[in-house]
């Protein structure tokens, strides 16, 4: 399971940097931080924690150039135009920095996990317990979701470098379109891939069923990045998460405006909801 880089400097936090230069970095913040209280959290069973603060990058609206381009692309690539993403791996470079703020005087740990999706699907992991009779089970992220130890009245901030979220975007393609159980995707590294195979998915009901291909190979090329950014974290001590999307904008399809973008000139981000099959027995 991929893990963050740690550093102890707090990371500027604000929206800063404009969109010149496609190699300046952009920071998009969501409008309000996310706060744990273990204490509001007891009983059996205990309530469920809060949802997570989903940030969208926002894309300019794709033009009749960029979808004339798209489909030649798909043609080249042999599939249907559906099939390729409009925003690509190589069109963005993404990090996300993080700052954890411990509000009780005594060590803590907390873990802080990013799941999301693409234009395409969603990934929803929240049921997806290895062994859910193990006690403290917890499902995996697509990065983060190990213990992360905060010092009391302190901070710790860290960062999920490019290179993972590209691993990131792969692994959510892999698991949603491939049908690749969550933790092969995301225990292996699959960031220098050229393709991948979709297989269809075992049937849990024949023990001898195994997956087959199913459909073209997806290339790289029809690899979409991760745009969306589900941010969550649970702790045992009371603590406030604040966090960043940095992006640099290599294709020039960033919102020059961010998050104040109007909706209306936003490329439209619905995206399927893709829950992955509980593990086999």
């Amino acid at each position: 399971m991929r893990t963050a880089t740690l550093t102890i400097t707090l990371l500027a936090l604000g929206a800063a940097g404009a969109a010149g230069c496609t190699e300046d970095p952009f920071y998009l913040q969501p409008t309000a931080g996310f706060e744990y209280d273990p204490a509001l959290f007891g009983g059996d069973p205990p309530p469920p924690p809060p949802a997570p603060i989903s940030l969208v990058v926002p894309r300019e609206l794709e033009t009749m150039e960029d979808a004339m381009e798209r489909t030649a692309l798909a043609a080249e690539l042999m599939l249907d135009p559906a099939m390729v993403p409009y925003v690509h791996l190589d069109d963005m470079a993404i990090s996300v920095e993080w700052t954890l703020k411990n509000l009780e005087a005594t060590d803590g740990t907390a873990f802080l996990a990013i799941n999301g999706g693409n234009e395409f699907f969603v990934i929803d992991l929240s049921m997806y317990l290895v062994d859910p009779d193990e006690p403290g089970a917890r499902p995996p992220a697509l990065m983060g979701g190990y213990p992360i130890e905060v010092p009391g009245n302190g901070q710790l901030s860290g960062v999920f470098r490019e290179d993972q979220i590209i691993e990131a975007s792969i692994d959510i393609d892999q698991m949603s379109r491939g049908n690749m159980p969550p933790l092969e995707a995301i225990i292996n590294r699959h960031e220098d891939i050229e393709s991948f195979q979709p297989m269809t998915l075992a049937d849990p009901e024949d023990p001898n069923s195994m997956p087959e291909p199913m459909g073209p190979a997806i290339p790289r090329a029809a690899i979409p990045l991760m745009t969306q950014y589900d941010v969550s974290m649970t702790a045992d001590r009371r603590m406030i998460l604040e966090f960043v999307v940095r992006v640099r904008d290599q294709r020039g399809i960033l919102h020059t405006m961010g998050m104040a973008a109007p909706m209306a000139e936003l490329q439209p981000h619905a995206p399927a909801a893709y829950a992955p099959p509980p593990p086999a027995d």
